[in-house]
């Protein structure tokens, strides 16, 4: 009796492993937005892509592109529960999806919120490239009493770390041009 029992166990265990694992090669836990575009997987930021694992471990997403699995990580991409989302989020950053600047100096400050004042966040290397996120408004950056010629730019640094930089000293581009590639390899 106490045979059959653990045979019937065995077998039901079995069973619902087996289910559990072809589930989860075909199931997601969410959509994400591509934050920062990668060239060679021929991912462009603000692409919206199926997300089957998330890694704390490894700090890595597994996404489907077409019908192959690409690691990416955490920071590259932003994770939402529903398709629907995902999709109103890459058409928020629709206008920038294409925008990256090259640093043009070094120790550049990011700061908190789009002002001179504000807390610094991070220091931008000579020559480091930064993904365009958004435009904003913010104070004016004096000379004097002579504003810079600018904008405050929302940023996001190839780490994932974000903020605001004033565009003085940064030369935007379009990663489509023909100049990205020139940019892209000097980060």
């Amino acid at each position: 009796m106490k045979s059959r029992f653990s045979i019937g166990f065995a077998l039901s265990f079995l069973a619902v492993s087996a289910a559990l694992a072809l589930s989860s090669c075909s199931s997601h836990i969410g959509y994400g937005v591509i934050n920062w575009s990668v060239p060679e997987r021929k991912i462009v930021a603000g692409d919206v892509v199926p997300v089957f694992i998330k890694s704390n471990i490894s700090q890595v997403y597994v996404v489907g592109v077409g019908k192959s699995r690409v690691e990416l990580p955490l920071w590259q991409l932003t994770l939402y529960t529903s398709k629907s989302k995902a999709k109103k989020a890459a058409a928020a950053m629709a206008d920038y999806r294409y925008q990256y600047a090259t640093v043009k100096i070094d120790g550049l400050p990011v700061r908190s919120d789009p002002e001179n004042t504000a807390r610094q966040v991070y220091r931008l290397k000579l020559g480091q490239t930064v993904k365009i996120v958004s435009k904003g408004e913010g104070s004016p950056v004096l000379v004097g009493n002579s504003p810079l010629p600018g904008d405050w730019y929302s940023i996001m640094t190839d780490d994932g770390s974000n903020g605001w930089c004033f565009s003085y000293n940064l030369s935007l581009w379009d990663e489509r041009g023909a100049a990205a590639g020139a940019n892209q390899s000097s980060a």
